[in-house]
């Protein structure tokens, strides 16, 4: 009754796996895996986002002085804004992260991101993909699943 739909499906979920077994073996080969705790220094980027993120952000930033205080005053760590991930800056730049923002974001070891709006179809905006989505590709993080349809 379903046969087609289901050798779809299963098509669609073999390629899936297979990518991300090949993602797999890529980051157990992969030479950029760097033992933070050898680091001189490690630089934590904030990026505050737009909407409620730069409020957040900012407690967070307030948070993170008081408890690596004595890090941040012999220098192992520094903090440093990266600002750019607003939805204004992304619209115009019509980029989910403007490069020069992801290359900022890339230098960093850590980075402790606010949130940022993604438009949705009826907000009158251009669509651009949303800068989690972005930034966990680009930094090969994690999966983001949901609920899905086929």
């Amino acid at each position: 009754m379903y046969e087609n739909e289901i050798r779809n499906a299963q098509k669609q979920f073999t390629k899936l796996i297979e990518a991300q077994l090949q993602r797999i073996d890529a980051i157990k080969h992969s030479q950029q895996i760097q033992e933070i705790s050898s680091k001189k220094q490690i630089k934590i980027g904030i990026c505050p986002g737009d909407g409620i993120g730069p409020i957040i952000s900012k407690q967070a930033e307030t948070i993170l002085h008081n408890l690596l205080h004595e890090e941040l005053i012999s220098k192992h760590i520094e903090i440093c804004t990266i600002n750019g991930l607003t939805l204004e800056n992304r619209i115009e730049k019509k980029e989910a992260i403007p490069s020069n923002i992801l290359q900022e974001i890339k230098s960093c070891d850590v980075i402790l991101k606010g949130p940022t709006s993604t438009p949705r179809s009826g907000d009158d905006l251009p669509n651009i993909e949303s800068a989690n989505v972005v930034m966990r590709k680009e930094l090969d993080l994690y999966a983001n699943i949901r609920p899905i349809a086929i």
